[in-house]
C-alpha cells in the first residue's frame, strides 16, 4: 500500500508518498517511494498583501497538477493535502482552493497551528523515552508551533504568527514575540531537565551541517555557530559553498535565530532532530485512520 501527503507551506510546496514497511503495526517503519519540494513561497505575497497574487495562485495550481499525476502514477492508495500559515492567512485562500478542487479534483484541508504542531509529532512520539520532558518547536514559513511533551504526550501547545518568510518580509509583529516570550516562561522554564525537539526544513538542513544522524542531538552552542557562520556569507556563497537550495538559503540563518531565541530562554543545551515534518506526519494518521478500520 502506498499513502500520499501534500504540504502547502508558506515557503515550500511538499509532495511525499511512502508505504509502511510492517503492515502489522500502528507505527511502522515507512519506505519513501517519492518525495518532491517545489520553491513557490505563498508566503511572500501572502505577508505583503494578506492576497496570493495571480503568478503564485498559477505555480499553485500547477504543482498540485502535477502532484495529481505523480499520486496517480505511482497508485497511491490514500492521500491528504494540508495548507499552513499562508493559506490560514490569505483572504482569497476559498477561492483558490475552490478553483485547485475544480482543476484538480484535490481538496485542501487549511488547518490550524495546533493541529499542524499534532499531525508533525505524531510521526515522531512514539520515538522519544518516556521519562524524558520535551520542548517541541517547529520553525516554518509563516508560524511557530511550541509543544511540552512529557510521557509522549502533548501537556500544552500554542502556535505564533512567527516565520522565516514572513520575518523575511518585515511583518513579524513586536508583540508576537512578547506573546511567545510569555508563554516560555508560564510553561516551560519551570519544568527540570527539559529537552529539546526541533523539526521544519531549517533545522533539519542544521542537523545536515553539522552531520547529525536521525534522532541525533544538535548542540545550542553548534547552532548558534553554524548561524552566525551563514550569517557571514553572502547568498553566492550560501549556495554554492553550503550547497543550499536559493530559497532556503535566503532564510536559514533567521530560522536559526527563531530557535536560539527560543532555545536560550530555557535550560536546554541541545535538540533532538528526528528528521520529520509535517508530511511525515499526514501519511502516518492516514496509515492509523486505515489501520484502526482493519481492525475493526
Amino acid at each position: 500500500m502506498k499513502f500520499g501527503a501534500i504540504d502547502i507551506g508558506s515557503n515550500g510546496v511538499r509532495l511525499l508518498i511512502s508505504r509502511p514497511l510492517q503492515e502489522d503495526s500502528l507505527k511502522p517503519e515507512w519506505k519513501k517511494v517519492e518525495f518532491t519540494r517545489l520553491p513557490i513561497r505563498l508566503g511572500d505575497d501572502v505577508f505583503s498583501s494578506k492576497e496570493i497574487g495571480k503568478k503564485k495562485t498559477d505555480l499553485l495550481l500547477k504543482a498540485i497538477k502535477a502532484f495529481s499525476l505523480l499520486l496517480d502514477i505511482y497508485n497511491v492508495d490514500f492521500f491528504r493535502a494540508c495548507a499552513t500559515s499562508a493559506m490560514r492567512d490569505a483572504k482569497n485562500a476559498d477561492k483558490i482552493i475552490k478553483l485547485i478542487k475544480k482543476e484538480t479534483g484535490i481538496g485542501i484541508d487549511v488547518i490550524s497551528g495546533n493541529i499542524e504542531s499534532k499531525l508533525i509529532m505524531n510521526a515522531f512520539l512514539h520515538l522519544l523515552p518516556k521519562e524524558d520532558t520535551y520542548l517541541h518547536v517547529d520553525v516554518g514559513g509563516g508560524s511557530t508551533e511550541l509543544t511540552l511533551i512529557q510521557n509522549n504526550k502533548p501537556l500544552v501547545s500554542k502556535s505564533f504568527n512567527i516565520g522565516t518568510v514572513r520575518a523575511r518580509e518585515n511583518k513579524v509583529k513586536p508583540e508576537e514575540f512578547d506573546k511567545l516570550h510569555a508563554w516560555i516562561k508560564e510553561n516551560v522554564t519551570w519544568v527540570p531537565k527539559l529537552r529539546g525537539v526541533g523539526t521544519g526544513g531549517n533545522i533539519h538542513k542544521f542537523g545536515d551541517l553539522a552531520s547529525i544522524p536521525q534522532g541525533g542531538f544538535l548542540k545550542i552552542k553548534k547552532l548558534q555557530e553554524l548561524t552566525e557562520d551563514i550569517e557571514s556569507l553572502d547568498l553566492h556563497e550560501r549556495i554554492y559553498h553550503l550547497k543550499l537550495n536559493p530559497d532556503r538559503a535566503e532564510v536559514i540563518d533567521v530560522a536559526g535565530r527563531i530557535y536560539l531565541d527560543i532555545f536560550q530562554r530555557t535550560n536546554i543545551s541541545e535538540i533532538m532532530t528526528p528528521y520529520h515534518g509535517l508530511k511525515d506526519g499526514i501519511i502516518q494518521d492516514l496509515w492509523e485512520r486505515y489501520y484502526e478500520n482493519q481492525k475493526d
